[in-house]
């Protein structure tokens, strides 16, 4: 703590010595251009005023996509069927990861087939993200598939 202190101290004096040295090396300027005749004097009109308003407005306002807890709730919620549902980022980009356990019945049947059919890409764009390619399946045991959707952030329509 006390390094710090002396660190901003040292900084704020470094920056006053260079103000006084700047100050020292031009002068305060009296407009007389006259006391050095090799001296010539460009002076530019006052610029115009910004209009703080279009100063720092965004091009597109971009809502963030969301949280990794949220898509798994809106995924688990979308589709109960799944197990062990997840969603994680690395430099490559994002995926929704998840295991399909066996069909239990004819509704089953359907709703998944739904969900891999384009209802899990759907869920994500509600989220904030875009489906890179389809739904990738892998059979783990019969019946059972773990699944995996590549997804990115969406870019902001308009």
């Amino acid at each position: 703590m006390k390094l710090a202190r002396i660190m901003v101290a040292g900084g704020g004096l470094g920056a006053l010595v260079g103000m006084a040295a700047l100050w020292l090396r031009y002068g305060a300027d009296s407009g007389d251009a006259s006391r050095d005749p090799g001296m010539v004097r460009i002076e530019a009109g006052a610029p115009a005023a910004a209009d703080p308003a279009h100063l720092f407005t965004p091009a597109a306002i971009v809502e963030l996509p969301a949280l990794p807890g949220q898509i798994v709730a809106q995924v688990k919620k979308a589709y109960p069927l799944l197990t062990d549902v997840a969603f994680r980022c690395a430099a490559k980009g994002c995926a929704v990861t998840a295991t399909i356990p066996p069909p239990t019945d004819d509704a089953f049947l359907e709703k998944r087939q739904e969900m891999l059919l384009g209802g899990l890409a759907r869920t994500l764009e509600t989220m904030g993200y875009a489906a890179e390619g389809p739904v990738q399946m892998e059979e783990e045991s019969e019946n059972l598939y773990h699944i995996r959707l590549p997804a990115r952030p969406a870019r902001p329509r308009g």
